[in-house]
């Protein structure tokens, strides 16, 4: 691998994890995270209409409609996930989970099968998982695990099945449509399918108070969303679409470590070993 595509994975996986910080430690995520993409949105479009256009082939159509949908209920989901959880325990599930699912939807849908090392790969996972999930309070164990696993812990495996879908979806849909403007359609259908979400009578007003106070966080996060998928992309175009993907998988443990010494979450050392169990069992995947 070059050093280029090396850096290229790197940032991406930093970006992906850096913009999550901001939506955590927001007052009303749901908001932020809709205007970050709006923001994207129209910056995105306004350089992409001008370099490359923004038309999309028909053949996309179907497959970004369901993508659409399922980025929609990705942020929506991982957004209740940061209102009952913690960083370090809510993105490490979150994104490491994904691929068990995908795995999964291979096996059933596509008739795949792993070699050996690549089941291992997915017990890894599991585990990481287990362990991301553990509650703060190791005095009450059982009671605040049992009630994790109805809140945050829930949530975030909801958002790993939404991730797994929509990676399905993008496949197909960039089959026919160049990524970089297939990128812009994600962005635009986040900002316009998760509207019934955002806009209900009751959050007008703070949504508002979000853009009028946190105005400099949604367009760091809008930046760091737009640069971290195009990062990934441009590495797609330099390396094995194993090695981005295995790299990629770093942002779940910079995740971790965020959440633990930038948010000062208790008990992150236990979340990043989870976190680095997803990741090792990420890697067994990505090169089976």
């Amino acid at each position: 691998m070059s050093s280029t595509a090396l850096i290229l994975i790197l940032a991406a996986a930093f970006l992906h994890a850096g913009w999550n910080v901001f939506a955590k430690l927001s007052k009303n995520t749901v908001a932020l995270m809709w205007w970050a993409s709006v923001v994207g949105t129209f910056g995105y479009g306004v350089w992409l209409a001008s370099a490359l256009g923004i038309y999309i082939n028909s053949g996309s159509w179907i497959p970004f409609l369901v993508s659409a949908a399922c980025e929609t209920g990705y942020f929506f989901t991982l957004a209740q996930g940061y209102l009952h959880g913690d960083l370090s325990a809510v993105y490490p599930i979150s994104r490491g989970s994904a691929p068990i699912f995908v795995a999964l939807w291979g096996a059933l849908l596509l008739g795949e099968r792993l070699p050996w090392f690549g089941y291992v790969g997915v017990g890894l996972m599991v585990g990481g998982v287990f362990v991301a999930s553990l509650p703060a309070d190791r005095s009450r164990m059982k009671s605040e695990f049992i009630s994790s696993l109805r809140n945050s812990t829930r949530w975030a495996l909801a958002s790993g099945v939404f991730i797994s879908i929509y990676s399905f979806s993008d496949k197909l849909a960039v089959a026919a449509t160049s990524p970089l403007i297939y990128n812009w359609w994600v962005f635009a259908g986040n900002s316009i399918f998760w509207m019934p979400i955002v806009w209900r009578k009751s959050r007008f007003k703070a949504n508002f108070e979000e853009l009028r106070t946190n105005w400099r966080r949604i367009i760091a996060s809008s930046v760091m969303m737009v640069a971290s998928y195009a990062a990934a992309l441009a590495a797609f175009a330099l390396t094995s679409a194993s090695y981005v993907v295995a790299g990629r998988g770093l942002s779940v443990v910079i995740g971790a470590l965020f959440g633990s010494y930038i948010l000062k979450e208790r008990y992150g050392f236990v979340r990043v070993v989870g976190a680095t169990l997803m990741v090792a069992g990420l890697g067994l995947i990505a090169f089976s």
